[in-house]
């Protein structure tokens, strides 16, 4: 071990002025790279909502914020492609001068040649993760709040969870319209009691409803109530203008997730699928994010190693050559993740 160590260390230290040059070089491209292609998503994101932005009567301030706390999952989709490019470019300039040619001549092997560039790919995949965890998703959570009050600057409504079936303690709602500000159910409230059987015992409609936080129950209004016998035969009939009612369920049940799918971390999701199991409603998008935490960042490592392989091989010009095994190969990969994401979540 202590041998392996010392071969290791004489290797790499001191740095040697070929992985001073080497690096540098696709440093330097790979940080203009990812510049331009966050500018670009800039550029579209703004011309995307350019109907919002002018129509908002919101402070402009919330359209800077929103678009800077867009940057970070910005740099996260351009990273990977960013890397490809960089690498195919710098390494395929190295071969089109024959530099690689003399640096091979002095006795220095490919991979030790490109080994400072694959440390970086594995140190990307691990800023990747970080990034995404600590800085992404929170940031994913802020836009969303910022967007929120351009549009309802707008005049959008963006609080309302429309027909919503879901499961409770003891039985099912389905609710039309839930306004969480106002804790109210508009258009439609229904409850299906079960017995001990998975029987209806008794189904509650109204047409409106709404929680009283301080008693902790609800006032339904326009209702009629159905009980059934062991049979399932309607053994009771009553229409109502309005009554109080103590259902298990709290007005919070019913409101949205408190963050989208792509503002939790690795621990929100597993809280959320919780949640939705609890619910019976579907949780197979949170277990496909939970699995992509970890599949994006390491697309990193993979796409410096392809990089600098194909790189090796161009014989003509670096950057078109570079430019084309990229789109190539990061269109390839994307392809195959939305398509394997959308087979996860269906």
């Amino acid at each position: 071990m202590a041998s392996y160590i010392q071969k290791i260390k004489s290797e790499f230290f001191p740095i040697r002025i070929l992985d001073k040059y080497l690096f540098s070089e696709f440093f330097y491209t790979f940080i203009g790279t990812v510049i331009m292609l966050v500018g670009i998503l800039i550029i579209s994101q703004v011309m995307d909502n350019m109907k919002n932005f002018i129509a908002s009567k919101e402070s402009s301030i919330h359209i800077y914020l929103y678009l800077f706390y867009n940057i970070p999952k910005m740099a996260t989709l351009v990273i990977p492609m960013s890397l490809m490019f960089s690498v195919c470019f710098v390494v395929g300039q190295f071969s089109t001068n024959k530099e690689l040619v003399a640096s091979m001549a002095a006795g220095v092997s490919f991979y030790r040649i490109v080994t400072p560039i694959f440390i970086f790919g594995a140190f990307m995949w691990i800023f990747m993760l970080f990034l995404s965890e600590v800085v992404v998703r929170p940031f994913n959570s802020l836009a969303a709040y910022e967007f929120s009050l351009i549009q309802k600057g707008v005049g959008t409504k963006t609080d309302l969870v429309y027909q919503l079936h879901i499961k409770g303690q003891e039985g099912f709602y389905y609710v039309y319209w839930y306004d969480a500000p106002t804790k109210s159910v508009r258009g439609g409230f229904n409850y299906i009691k079960l017995n001990e059987k998975n029987l209806a015992e008794y189904v509650i409609s109204a047409q409106n409803a709404r929680y009283n936080e301080t008693e902790k129950n609800w006032k339904l209004e326009k209702i009629e109530e159905i009980y059934f016998d062991e049979n399932m035969k309607v053994k009771n009939f009553t229409r109502f203008d309005e009554k109080i009612y103590n259902f298990p369920e709290s007005a919070d049940y019913f409101s949205k997730p408190r963050k989208k799918i792509e503002e939790m971390n690795l621990f929100d999701l597993s809280e959320e699928i919780i949640v939705r199991k609890n619910k019976g409603v579907p949780y197979a998008d949170l277990e496909v994010e939970r699995h992509a935490i970890f599949a994006v960042p390491i697309m990193c490592l993979i796409v410096v190693i392809i990089g600098a392989i194909a790189g090796a091989y161009t014989t003509k010009s670096a950057g078109v050559m570079s430019l084309g095994i990229s789109v190539g190969v990061v269109f390839l990969y994307y392809i195959m993740y939305s398509t394997g994401k959308s087979l996860g979540e269906n």
